[in-house]
């Protein structure tokens, strides 16, 4: 994994994360409007969305972790493409 594609893996978890806090807001504001069976259907969508949102942010720990020893590695073993063209430089 390259800086680039770290990066947009970082953003793509990141948006998971944003896209489930304005989800979890909404859902919110609606329990606060209704009431009866969809105040309590409003209120099991709460729930669900905060054990995502729990269940994404420990992914995004797990991807930045990933993304920061994929890179590190990467930095230690060189690029392949750099490696190959010095081989063909020191030939």
């Amino acid at each position: 994994m390259d800086a680039q594609s770290g990066s947009r893996a970082l953003g793509a978890a990141n948006d998971v994360v944003e896209l489930l806090r304005l989800a979890q807001g909404a859902a919110e504001r609606l329990a606060s409007e209704v009431y009866g069976q969809k105040f309590e259907h409003a209120e099991l969508l709460q729930r669900e969305l905060q054990r995502l949102r729990r269940s994404t942010d420990r992914l995004l720990d797990n991807v930045e972790r990933f993304v920061a020893d994929e890179v590190s590695a990467g930095l230690r073993r060189g690029h392949p493409m750099r490696r190959a063209s010095d081989r063909r430089a020191r030939a």
